[in-house]
């Protein structure tokens, strides 16, 4: 039994093996005709699409370098809290 599981494991293998070679040689045989094409873009309109981008970001990062802060002071004052409330009993 452990013979025909074996062979039926090995003859998937096989034919997993030949579709592969036949899907990479078709590949080949294409070639490069899946290239894709992208439109031209000029050198200002690089330029906008830059400083947008940059600024996008930038607005991103401080969003959340003032959440992290007003996270942090939260955690420092929560700890005084519990701190100043410990000492008093």
């Amino acid at each position: 039994m452990l013979i025909k599981k074996q062979e039926a494991a090995k003859n998937r293998k096989a034919a997993l093996k030949y579709e592969l070679q036949k899907r990479r040689e078709s590949q080949l045989k294409k070639g490069n005709q899946t290239e894709i094409e992208f439109p031209e873009v000029s050198k200002e309109e690089m330029e906008t699409l830059k400083d947008k981008i940059r600024k996008k970001y930038k607005a991103q990062r401080i969003k959340t370098v003032i959440l992290d802060i007003c996270l942090f002071i939260f955690v420092l004052l929560l700890f005084y809290f519990i701190l100043r409330n410990k000492i008093k009993f």
